[in-house]
């Protein structure tokens, strides 16, 4: 192998003053790097083959539809099987992302809008036509549609045609609601559907700035919060989407109306603090429900302890105080004990170990905890990428929504281990992997044949996509590692210490490499 390493000194100073400790730590890095380059290369190049060889072949040549469980519907295919096709593609293949992938979105608005651009499903039957739903359901699956769905694709792309997709949908929803309440009337009293829509109306008044995403967003909050004594019975998937929800309003809040943020504050805290005391194991660790005991037919741990405790921090960054982390740490170095090796969290479903590792990652992108990145790289190794198998003939993921979000959470450890950079065009020999030091960024690249290509860089998109005036915790999202600002300039260190200059639009346009045979390239990204 032909090896291209880097000589550089460490420090925004760049001078040759710089201490012992720095160098041990760039050396260090770069290890991390290339020991990630490894983990997530066989990702991504699994997830590549996923793509070609499982997803694309599911779009039925008749409609152009996804039918990645055999059906086109809004709860289940919609939600959670196209946006991780979408994010694979985004990843691994643009081409596909802008071609085929795409094309379903026009296809699903073209075949399935059924009142305004609220979509039903599709029946492939003989008589191939829409299906016919009661409007609760319709309700259900619209906004299914958009939190697992949408909010996740519009999160990686932006203000793109996704986005306009979501925006449509809660309009022609909220401007039909039903249910009359003392504070004007809302979509359902289904505690998911709500939470769904606390999520997705929090994102919508950020990105556009219109007051109506947020009156509509308060009308829940108020719903919810006015007596002071909420807590939801269900601590995982199908009820636990409201304890989020309530977080990113209180975070979103908290900057645009601080007085309503005050209000909804106690009544947060109530309900974490309810959760805290009634729903959770000796570790931190939450059960399916409030009020279930180790031990216990019911004492089964939540896969979605992860998705609550982003609440809690986004809480924390609401009121400006850790009043919550020091719990949320502990749980994570509890991950470690033999309870939560290979644990059951759904029986042998892959969902079950994909909802717990994803909620995880979350977690460890705001607190990054040694003993947590060591259980999410053992479990997912073991359980979810099953990285052990030789990557030409692995078994490949299926493409039903319980396959799909295991390939939804290789692709965030990936990008983990990436940092958040993607290769473009991705090839399956390529290997990608970073480490941070500091504000620097050391990268590893290596290829076992001539490769040329482009590292594109992550941005706040945070900011720039979502309109948050903070990195709010969140759920459906594709967590920031490294980013580059825009108008920012750094320093790219290459071969033997050539430097060259940068702006962070450049490197997230794209910054060329190339490599020979069997050659692995070293990269210290510099502010």
């Amino acid at each position: 192998m032909r090896i291209v390493f880097l000589s550089f000194t460490i420090g925004l100073t760049c001078c040759l003053a710089a201490t012992r400790a720095s160098e041990i730590s760039a050396q260090q890095a770069f290890e991390q790097a290339a020991k990630s380059a490894e983990i997530a290369g066989y990702s991504l190049s699994k997830v590549h083959r996923w793509l070609h060889e499982r997803a694309l072949k599911q779009i039925d040549p008749a409609t152009g539809l996804y039918k990645a469980d055999g059906r086109w519907n809004y709860r289940d295919t919609a939600a959670d099987c196209y946006p991780f096709l979408v994010w694979a593609a985004h990843v691994v293949d643009a081409e596909a992302l802008n071609g085929p992938v795409r094309d379903i979105l026009h296809t699903e608005i073209k075949l399935c809008n059924h009142i305004g651009r609220i979509p039903v499903p599709w029946d492939f039957g003989k008589n191939a036509k829409q299906e016919s739903l009661p409007w609760d359901q319709v309700v259900y699956q619209a906004s299914e549609y958009v939190k697992d769905g949408l909010i996740a694709i519009v999160e990686v792309t932006g203000k793109d045609e996704w986005f306009a997709r979501m925006k449509g949908i809660q309009e022609d929803l909220w401007g039909r609601a039903k249910i009359d309440t003392p504070w004007g009337k809302i979509l359902s009293t289904n505690v998911e559907v709500n939470g769904e829509q606390l999520q997705a109306l929090a994102r919508l008044y950020t990105m556009t700035g219109e007051k109506k995403f947020l009156a509509w967003a308060e009308r829940l909050g108020d719903y919810y919060l006015t007596k002071g004594d909420f807590v939801p019975s269900r601590l995982r998937d199908h009820g636990c989407e409201i304890i989020g929800g309530l977080g990113l309003l209180l975070g979103v809040e908290s900057r645009v109306n601080p007085e309503k943020a005050k209000q909804y504050q106690k009544s947060i805290k109530y309900m974490l603090d309810q959760i805290l005391a009634r729903g959770l194991n000796a570790d931190g660790m939450m059960f399916n429900t409030i009020g279930d005991k180790p031990g216990s037919a019911k004492g089964r741990l939540s896969d979605g302890w992860g998705y609550n405790y982003v609440g809690y921090l986004c809480y924390d960054m609401a009121v400006g105080e850790d009043v919550y982390r020091g719990q949320v740490e502990q749980t994570l170095r509890n991950l470690l004990k033999p309870a939560y090796k290979n644990y059951a969290w759904e029986g042998s479903s892959i969902d079950g170990f994909a909802d717990s590792l994803e909620g995880g990652i979350y977690l460890i992108n705001r607190l990054p905890v040694k003993e947590a990145i060591e259980w999410t790289d053992r479990e997912m190794a073991a359980n979810v990428a099953r990285s052990a198998e030789p990557l030409e003939t692995a078994k490949l993921w299926g493409t039903m929504k319980l396959e799909s979000n295991g390939v939804r959470t290789v692709i965030m450890h990936a990008l983990m281990h990436t940092r958040g950079l993607i290769a473009r065009p991705w090839r399956r020999d390529l290997k990608l992997g970073a480490a941070q030091i500091g504000d620097s960024l050391a990268i590893v690249v290596k290829a076992e044949k001539p490769w040329k290509g482009k590292l594109i860089f992550d941005i706040p998109r945070y900011r720039e996509y979502m309109g948050f005036s903070k990195d709010w915790p969140r759920m459906n999202t594709l967590p920031e590692w490294f980013t580059v600002q825009l108008k920012g300039k750094y320093t790219v260190k290459d071969l033997s210490g050539d430097s060259k200059k940068r702006t962070g639009e450049q490197l997230h346009t794209g910054l060329p490499v190339k490599l020979p045979a069997n050659g692995e390239l070293r990269l210290l990204i510099e502010p």
